[in-house]
């Protein structure tokens, strides 16, 4: 597994976003507020969260999560994203990352995630970006690692409107 993770780790860090000239989507310096499916999840269901996007660079985003219910067992999940961007286009962004989340319900655990994903963009409205990640998860759950794979589509995954 170890091998697998510093595999991704090179082929993460050494890819630089590319597109034509003047073509390509550039959200530097953009701040993106909104929600995400892609945080944490539980045994039985994805935990939506509401979610705020930074472009620290052309390349490069980070993203906080958090998201919580209250009903009985009470839910908590708070998570942390790096992306690197692969391909830029003028409507997409083609990127790949890795997550950790703390969730806490009926016990707490640390959830780790690698992800390829796109965020898409509707000419009409360039500031309402739509996402989807597919990847796997290893979840730390009662003293087990557990690793799954991941996946959710641009209608449920996640929108962030950038300012």
């Amino acid at each position: 597994m170890t091998k697998y993770c510093a595999a991704f780790l090179a082929v993460f860090f050494s890819f630089t976003a590319h597109a034509a000239p003047g073509d390509e989507k550039n959200l530097k310096g953009r701040l993106g507020i909104g929600f995400t499916n892609q945080i944490a999840t539980t045994a039985d269901s994805t935990i939506p969260a509401l979610s705020a996007k930074y472009y620290l660079s052309k390349g490069m985003a980070v993203s906080l999560g958090t998201g919580f219910d209250t009903r009985n067992p009470s839910t908590l999940a708070l998570g942390a994203k790096l992306y690197q961007n692969l391909f830029l286009e003028s409507n997409l962004i083609f990127y790949a990352g890795g997550g950790l989340a703390y969730v806490n319900r009926s016990g707490s655990r640390f959830q780790g995630s690698l992800f390829l994903g796109a965020e898409f963009f509707l000419p009409q409205v360039p500031s309402l970006g739509l996402s989807f990640e597919t990847g796997v998860r290893g979840d730390s759950t009662s003293g087990n690692f557990e690793i799954r794979t991941i996946g959710d589509s641009f209608l449920t995954a996640g929108m962030h409107f950038y300012f």
